[in-house]
């Protein structure tokens, strides 16, 4: 049987010191789109990991240094044959992806995060179901995490416009048991590793620059993509191994302030389709229903949200975040002092109580003491107590 999965295990003495060689075409059937922000050795294993396609239709590689650091542009360095676009700002995901769209000459895109690595088998597995009669116009990839669990085999929407992977943390043996890994339609795919019909992705307009810099705009791509009448599907023998936000594990107010800000966003512009969400979803439920979108129902937050100035939404996210972090702790204080007041008088009546206690033990002695003489010798001896005073 073909191990389809990429590979894994300990990198060689030496690994990082050699060339990097990758396929070119003079007439590419697809173009893979590779951005480079902040990282240097997954951006290596992914390169390499496309060197090592096999079976795969003519494709070029469009390296495209967004804003890069000086570690990634080092790794960028040892590549040979790759398309570079060099943007000396980050443009966010969208619009580096758009960078790299418009010097990409391939029949398809194929969007692929610098921290995948990709099975040698993954392009021809996405060229194979881009082909068939349904015609999807996106196919998305089986995504595994670093611990060989399904991090994700498609995504399905909620009708609070959260997101939910398909199969997450399930092992491959489970999610096939629970029919996950079949190709199928979805209600959208992660654009770490996916495959788009480059005719239609332009025909819709790309992604939108609402949702810049990054997060929900793979979202709101593939349901404009999907409300042209093609199906956005997942092909699970196109295996990737991702590293989820490897790019931005060190920023998490501001991934939580992007999801936040740009969920809210993507609500507004697709109220419709998400109103007819049933309000449970499962792994077996049908893709939603599309409902082709007011492009002008998802108006900008207040202020000029325009990358790159959300950073001015993002200032005013986390002051409201700290007042209101602030006016929980002026609560807790309250609680504290309450907390104290009570401790307090429990103090008190555990003090009271051992008292009680105490005296109550005391009577019980006497009387037991007294029953013990006999009702005669009781009056005997409280008649001697009385009159040897």
């Amino acid at each position: 049987m073909t191990d389809h999965r990429p590979p894994t295990g300990p990198v060689p003495p030496g690994h990082d010191r050699h060339r990097i060689g990758l396929p070119t075409s003079d007439s590419p059937v697809a173009s893979v789109v590779v951005l480079a922000w902040r990282l240097g050795e997954p951006l290596v294993a992914c390169l390499e990991a496309l060197a090592a396609q096999r079976d795969a239709p003519p494709f070029e590689v469009v390296l495209v240094l967004n804003g890069a650091s000086g570690e990634a542009r080092a790794a960028a360095a040892r590549v040979d044959g790759a398309v570079v676009v060099d943007l000396p700002e980050n443009a966010g995901f969208g619009g580096g992806c758009a960078a790299g769209a418009t010097a990409a000459r391939g029949r398809a895109l194929v969007l692929l995060n610098d921290d995948a690595v990709v099975a040698p088998t993954w392009l021809a597995a996405l060229h194979a179901r881009a082909r068939a009669d349904d015609r999807p116009v996106a196919v998305g990839s089986l995504l595994l995490g670093a611990d060989g669990r399904v991090q994700e085999a498609g995504c399905r929407i909620l009708p609070d416009a959260g997101t939910v992977p398909r199969g997450r943390g399930l092992t491959e043996d489970e999610a096939r048991a629970a029919d996950l890994l079949r190709s199928r339609p979805v209600d959208y795919c992660s654009a770490a590793a996916l495959w788009v019909d480059r005719e239609t992705f332009d025909r819709v307009g790309g992604f939108d620059e609402l949702f810049a810099p990054a997060y929900y705009e793979d979202v709101d791509l593939q349901l404009r993509l999907r409300a042209t009448g093609r199906p956005v599907v997942v092909e699970p023998a196109a295996v990737a191994a991702h590293l989820s936000g490897a790019s931005t594990d060190s920023v998490p107010l501001y991934r939580e302030f992007l999801g936040h800000r740009n969920g809210t966003l993507f609500a507004r512009r697709w109220a419709d389709t998400l109103a007819a969400v049933p309000a449970e979803r499962t792994d077996g439920d049908d893709p939603l229903e599309v409902l082709p979108p007011d492009l002008g129902a998802a108006p900008a937050t207040d202020g000029d949200d325009a990358h790159p100035a959300v950073a001015a939404d993002y200032v005013r996210w986390l002051a409201a975040e700290v007042a209101r972090l602030r006016s929980e702790a002026v609560g807790a204080a309250v609680q504290l002092g309450e907390l104290d007041e009570i401790r307090t008088e429990l103090s008190r009546l555990q003090a009271e109580h051992h008292e009680t206690a105490q005296a109550s033990h005391a009577m019980l002695q006497h009387i037991e003491h007294l029953e013990a003489q006999g009702p005669l010798e009781a009056l005997r001896s409280r008649w001697h107590a009385q009159h040897d005073r």
